[in-house]
């Protein structure tokens, strides 16, 4: 008889700790959402899904220069002329 009412003597006010703690850190969650942190994490993740379309396409952009400079590259009778030209810019950009 002893031993459950110390039982019940921890076990309730840690349920009521518990149980209030959490609603508390329900209230805070939806104090955060309206302070706009929210909104915030979504602008963050619309810029980086538009910082990586930018790289996509300069990384396609990159990708016509290099066959322009082999097609021009594969004209000239040396090797030199413009596709020396070409494959400076193309250094100058690593």
């Amino acid at each position: 008889m002893t031993t459950a009412r110390s039982i019940s003597m921890f076990a309730i006010p840690a349920f009521l700790i518990g149980f209030g703690l959490g609603g508390l850190s329900l209230h805070i969650a939806s104090a955060e959402g309206l302070f706009g942190l929210k909104d915030s994490v979504t602008q963050i993740g619309s810029s980086l899904v538009e910082m990586q379309k930018n790289v996509d396409e300069l990384q396609k952009n990159m990708n016509t220069l290099k066959q322009t400079k082999d097609k021009l590259s594969s004209l000239s009778p040396t090797g030199g002329g413009m596709g020396g030209a070409m494959d400076s810019l193309m250094n100058k950009g690593k």
